[in-house]
């Protein structure tokens, strides 16, 4: 199952994957567009917590809230 994740991010930020690579670089966080697009693949199992914080930051979501998208995602069923 791929990540529903990057969808969220890319909703509430209006940023494609190209957006978002740009915008995590601008930032500090050194990823490609095809390392973006690599956390929507099915396979997907994990991510770089650099990323992962970058993304955070990019929803302007608090963590409280960032991490409730976690939980219904990857959280235990």
């Amino acid at each position: 199952m791929a990540m529903d994740l990057l969808g969220k991010i890319r909703k509430v930020s209006k940023l494609t994957n190209y957006g978002i690579a740009k915008a995590l670089n601008a930032s500090g966080v050194k990823i490609t567009i095809p390392g973006v697009d690599s956390y929507e693949r099915p396979e997907a199992r994990s991510m770089r917590l650099d990323v992962l914080c970058g993304l955070r930051r990019l929803s302007g979501k608090t963590w409280e809230d960032f991490g409730k998208w976690l939980d219904e995602e990857f959280g235990k069923k």
